[in-house]
């Protein structure tokens, strides 16, 4: 079929990226292989103007294939086909169609075909040589989403593959540098850069002085806040206005949403929705133009109206100054979506909607001061998001981790290591990371691949109906205040319940992607809500969970998690959870359903573990055979520990605590303290003795008592003394006690303990003795041949300190005459004498002594 190309006088019309076509027209089509980055702000019309533009050029090129564009939204998808086709002349699915998960609107005779970014990974994927496809456009590349990063990464490869087809990628805001670098073929890609004309937009604060953020999003006072001052700023806008003035409110999530439209609807105000979830039908009622004379309307949007889509006639901008953005918990292994203080750049953005048709205004709600404070830019989803997709997706393309494709920015290492267990766990990748058959026959399937994974052995088990419907519940946004999925699939599976419709269609979707795969009931029939219970075990194998305590589950993952205050789950003792999000610093279980041991043993029989762990405990070897779910332990028994792993359990205490593991020998350890003195003063032959040292040589000294430890013998009770002397050189072995005396003869006939220096410290040798046992001693002796002097520590009868000195000679002729005065009345049954070099050395009385 012939293409007549796309009238872009009349699609540019108007819009404040059509001078630019023309620039983009010649690039194309001079050089359809050569990649090209578009920067230009939100509502500048790139999203209109670039597909037909590149199409016309193609097809000046000889190139007849179709050009993709991706959005990161689904909502963004139907408005920019609808607006495109509109301004085509043609019907939507014809000359300009679209598709997202579970509708698709196209035809032989599309030329241009806007898909979310999810989609088209997944195409990419399954045709890798993206046949039929001359050109695909990625938008809102910005965003930062891991399906557009990995899409850019993976197009950008088939791109230096093929000499007919062209990447072009588009941007709102300045990263066009950091993009061209990265689609550099033999110079960096060019960047048309352009700079439309905004309109003069005024800032004001309008701010809420109490608490803003609360646990599960945005406070309700501070909601009904921003609700109050958008009727009020609207109605002020509208009376100062000759015509229509319509109001866009930013806020994070919709539950927000929802709460604001219903304060404003209160006040008489008309008010509309806008969030991934509404029809398509209602969100064209939205997007498309107002009736000429139509009454002002107030539209409270998620973070969509920044960029993805463009909502006509707004002139005012009502910023709640938050948004919704993943985080991931390493340290439990989930992840989920919080709320946060939006970035500057996401700001701008959205201050900038009221400029686009003339001069407008912006009220923040936020106070100046945290406005200032906030991030320059939103974070990217690859550093703080659940991997597992992404790492599948990786894994399908041949790259596992994403190693050897040139990314934006590379998945965290720690973070992928972990999804990538995830992965394993499904048996969706191998332990090289590569994709399994398992895992390429849930590449099939649009969803989460845990998800898929359950969709896919749940149908083999439960039915394909029953494993589909439960699958569709998990993939949905509901939730309910129990946490109780079988709950929830109760209410939803009525008619009248606000989700039932969208939850049955989706149901049915992937019933049909499965329906020819197995039969449609399994092999086990059951009620919906075991098949519930076990879709979610398949899903999340790792979330199995085992009650501890009053309302606190202990996850297969290790992690320790909570149920909502009041649950009616709070009776099972066994859980299959969906959701666990992060509550301050505990772990909140959102979505759960019971499930008995025996079932998740069957479905899950990988999990389940016999294993014997021999290992210390105070100071003894223990031995337990132990029967574990993942990190749940089931049941343990004690058992005879096996030489060959008391041995290791012993070695591996050592290696962790060093000689602590041993406890305190103070024999041993002045042993050490004298060796470490005649290594540090006589050098070799005397070996190290720090805690280093000696665990390194443990080979050579402590294998016989490290046996007797495995064997049962208690680490506090085994003679390291006798194996710490087998280190002394040979050489040294008998004058060793000579050399470092363990004990110091003094004039009194007394041996008396000698204190050396700490292992690694340096000092004298210290002798604490009473100061009338060392009487005529002329000498201060000095120990290791000369080498360490004594430092006396002279006593008291009471055992208290009287002076310390290493001169004795010079302490008796001196001081000692002060410390006789004060001291011999207080012990006046020892002996003080005048002369102490004349009186005999004593530990005993007066009295005993003879002397009056």
């Amino acid at each position: 079929m012939s293409f007549a190309p796309f009238d872009l006088n009349r699609i540019s019309s108007g819009l404040a990226f059509g001078p630019s076509r023309e620039e983009l027209f010649a690039s194309v089509a001079a050089n359809p292989a050569q990649p090209l980055v578009i920067q230009a702000p939100p509502g500048s019309g790139k999203t209109t103007i670039v597909p037909p533009t590149v199409a016309n050029a193609l097809h000046q090129a000889g190139l007849g294939g179709k050009v993709i564009v991706t959005q990161p939204r689904r909502v963004a998808v139907r408005a920019a086909a609808r607006r495109l086709a509109q301004l085509d002349g043609s019907a939507v699915g014809q000359r300009v169609g679209f598709a997202v998960r579970g509708e698709r609107k196209a035809s032989a005779q599309t030329r241009v075909e806007f898909v979310t970014a999810g989609l088209m990974l997944r195409r990419l994927l399954a045709d890798p040589d993206l046949g039929g496809v001359s050109a695909v456009i990625i938008d809102e590349v910005h965003e930062r989403s891991i399906d557009t990063d990995l899409l850019l990464a993976m197009v950008n490869q088939v791109s230096e593959l093929r000499d007919d087809f062209s990447l072009i990628v588009m941007s709102a805001t300045l990263h066009a540098s950091e993009l061209s670098e990265l689609m550099v073929r033999d110079t960096a890609a060019p960047v048309l850069s352009a700079q439309t004309a905004q309109f003069e937009v005024e800032e004001a604060f309008d701010s809420f002085a109490g608490i803003r953020n609360a646990e599960r999003g945005l406070n309700d006072d501070y909601l009904r806040h921003v609700a109050s001052v958008a009727v009020r700023h609207a109605a002020e806008a509208n009376a100062a206005s000759d015509t229509p003035v319509d109001t866009l409110v930013f806020v994070p999530g919709v539950r927000e949403v929802e709460r604001v439209c219903s304060q404003i609807a209160a006040a008489g105000v008309p008010v509309f929705a806008l969030h991934s979830q509404i029809s398509s039908k209602e969100q064209d009622r939205i997007l498309g133009e107002p009736e000429p004379g139509s009454d002002p309307r107030i539209i409270v949007s998620t973070s969509i109206a920044e960029s993805s889509v463009t909502v006509p006639r707004v002139h005012l901008v009502i910023d709640a100054g938050y948004a919704r953005e993943p985080r991931r918990d390493s340290s439990r292994g989930f992840s989920g979506l919080m709320t946060v203080v939006a970035s500057r750049s996401a700001a701008t953005q959205r201050a900038g909607r009221a400029g686009r048709l003339g001069p407008g205004k912006v009220v923040r709600t936020l106070d100046p001061k945290s406005f200032a404070a906030a991030p320059a830019h939103s974070t990217p989803e690859i550093r703080t998001g659940d991997l597992v997709a992404a790492g599948l997706s990786l894994a399908a393309w041949g790259t596992p981790r994403g190693e050897g494709l040139a990314m934006w920015e590379a998945p965290p290492t720690g973070a992928m290591a972990s999804d990538e267990q995830v992965l394993r766990s499904l048996d969706a990748v191998d332990e090289a990371g590569q994709i399994t058959s398992l895992g390429k026959q849930m590449m099939k399937i649009p969803a989460d691949p845990r998800a898929a994974r359950a969709l896919l052995e749940g149908s083999r088990i439960f039915g394909a109906r029953a494993a589909a419907d439960a699958v569709a519940l998990l993939a949905s946004s509901e939730r309910i205040a129990s946490a109780d999925l079988n709950e929830l699939l109760v209410a939803v599976a009525r008619n009248s319940h606000p989700a039932h419709r969208a939850w049955k269609h989706e149901a049915q979707r992937l019933e049909k992607l499965v329906g020819a795969a197995g039969p449609s009931t399994g092999r086990q029939a059951g009620s919906a809500a075991t098949a519930l219970a076990g879709v979610c075990a398949l899903a999340y194998p790792q979330w199995i969970a085992r009650k501890t305590g009053p309302d606190e589950y202990l996850l297969a993952s290790g992690t320790r998690a909570t149920l909502p205050r009041g649950s009616a789950l709070m009776h099972e003792e066994f859980l299959a959870v969906a959701e666990v999000s992060r509550t301050g610093s505990k772990a909140m279980i959102r979505r759960a359903i019971g499930i008995d041991l025996e079932t998740a043993i069957d479905l899950l029989p990988q999990m389940h573990q016999m294993r014997e762990v021999t290992e210390m405990s105070d100071g003894r070897i223990t031995a337990r055979r132990i029967e574990s779910f993942g990190e749940i332990e089931l049941a343990a028994h004690p058992i005879k520990a096996t030489e060959e792993l008391g041995m290791q359990a012993v070695a591996s205490a050592l290696a962790t605590q060093g000689m602590r593991f041993f406890g305190t020998h103070e024999k041993f350890d002045a042993l050490r303290r004298r060796m470490a003195v005649a290594r540090g003063l006589l050098g070799e032959p005397f070996v190290r003795v720090d805690d280093q040292s000696l665990v390194d040589a443990a080979d050579h000294w402590l294998q016989p008592v490290l046996r007797k430890i495995a064997s049962g013998t208690n680490a506090a009770k085994v003679d390291l003394y006798s194996a710490l002397r087998t280190l002394l050189p040979w050489e040294h072995a008998h004058d060793f006690d000579s050399l470092v005396p363990e004990r110091l003869q003094v004039p009194s006939g007394s041996r008396i303990s000698v204190a050396y220096p700490e292992v690694g410290e340096s000092g004298p040798a210290v002798v604490a003795v009473k100061l009338q046992e060392c009487f005529g001693l002329e000498d201060s002796p000095r120990l290791v041949n000369g080498k360490l002097p004594v430092q006396f520590h002279l006593l008291s009868p009471g055992g208290r300190p009287l002076a310390v000195t290493d001169d004795l000679v010079s302490f008796f002729n001196g001081p000692y005459a002060q410390v006789r005065a004060e001291m011999r009345g207080r012990y006046p049954k020892h002996p003080w004498p005048e002369n102490p070099w004349d009186h005999v050395a004593t530990a005993k009385t007066k009295k005993r002594l003879g002397e009056q």
